[in-house]
C-alpha cells in the first residue's frame, strides 16, 4: 500500500494552497517530489495542463501582488500603431524602463508584471497585472500610445481572480486566431512549496475527499487560515486528490 502526500503553497504572506493525494509507490515517501505519472488521453492531457498552468499562474499572482496592484489594459490609437510584434515589444519594454524611472524618482521597488501581448489582425494591445503605486492617469501618459485602462486588482474575489487568469493564458496561447506573446518581469518570485508525507492516513483522506464544503473541518485543522474553498477528485488509477485553498486570518501571525 501508498501513502499519501501532503503538499502546501504558501503564496506570499496570506494565500495558501494545499494538495492531499495518494502515492502509490513507498519508495517515494520522503523523497523529493516529481509528477504523478498518469496515462491520459491526448484530450484529457491538454486539458490537464491548462488547468496545471492556470493554477500555476494564480499561485504566483497571489505570491506577488496585492490588493494595490493593478489589471492594466493598453491600447494603441490609429497614429502609433506598431508594424508587428518585435515593434510592439519594443514599445512595451520602453514603457517598462519609463514607469520604472518614475518609481525610483518616488522611492518605490522595480516593477512587476505579468501578461500578454495580443495581436488582432492590424490592432495590438497588452493585458497585464501590474504593480500599484501610480496612478491611472499617470499611467496613460507613461503609455503616450492610446489609451491605458485600469483597474484595482480584486485579488480576495477568487472567483474573478480565477477566470481573469484564465484570460490572460487563453490570449497568451490562441494562436490559430491572433498572434500572442506571454510576458512577464523577471523579479517574480514563485511560491513556497513545503510536503509532508507522514500527517495523512488513507483514512483521513478518503473522510476529507467528503467534507470539502465543511468550512468548520478545514479551519480547525488550519486555525490560522480562512477557508476560501475545497475540492476533490477521484480516479480508479490514482485514488482520492483533495485541493484545499485558504486566506489567512487578519491579525494572524
Amino acid at each position: 500500500m501508498g501513502f499519501v502526500r501532503n503538499v502546501k503553497y504558501f503564496c506570499g504572506k496570506e494565500y495558501v494552497e494545499m494538495d492531499l493525494f495518494e502515492m502509490a509507490d513507498m519508495r517515494e515517501r520522503g523523497r523529493k517530489m516529481r509528477g504523478k505519472k498518469i496515462n491520459l488521453s491526448s484530450a484529457d492531457q491538454v486539458r490537464r495542463n491548462r488547468n496545471r498552468a492556470a493554477r500555476t499562474f494564480l499561485q504566483k499572482v497571489h505570491t506577488n501582488f496585492t490588493a494595490n496592484d493593478i489589471y492594466l489594459t493598453l491600447t494603441y490609437d490609429l497614429m502609433h500603431r506598431p508594424e508587428d510584434t518585435k515593434a510592439a515589444k519594443r514599445d512595451f519594454h520602453n514603457f517598462i524602463r519609463r514607469i520604472n524611472r518614475r518609481r525610483k524618482k518616488l522611492g518605490l521597488k522595480p516593477v512587476q508584471y505579468m501578461g500578454t501581448i495580443e495581436r488582432k489582425g492590424e490592432n495590438y494591445h497588452f493585458h497585464m497585472i501590474i504593480s500599484g503605486g501610480l496612478d491611472r492617469d499617470e499611467l496613460e501618459n507613461i503609455w503616450g500610445k492610446g489609451l491605458s485602462n485600469a483597474s484595482r486588482l480584486r485579488i480576495h474575489d477568487q472567483e474573478l481572480m480565477q477566470k481573469l487568469c484564465k484570460y490572460i493564458l487563453k490570449e497568451a496561447r490562441d494562436k490559430e486566431k491572433y498572434e500572442n506573446t506571454y510576458i512577464c518581469s523577471r523579479n517574480l518570485k514563485n511560491p513556497v512549496v513545503k510536503k509532508n508525507d507522514w500527517a495523512f492516513s488513507h483514512k483521513k483522506l478518503n473522510e476529507l475527499a467528503g467534507l470539502t464544503d465543511c468550512r468548520e473541518i478545514w479551519e480547525a485543522m488550519y486555525p490560522k487560515y480562512e477557508f476560501i474553498e475545497a475540492m476533490s477528485t477521484y480516479n480508479d488509477m490514482t485514488g482520492w486528490h483533495v485541493t484545499v485553498k485558504m486566506r489567512k486570518k487578519e491579525g494572524s501571525a
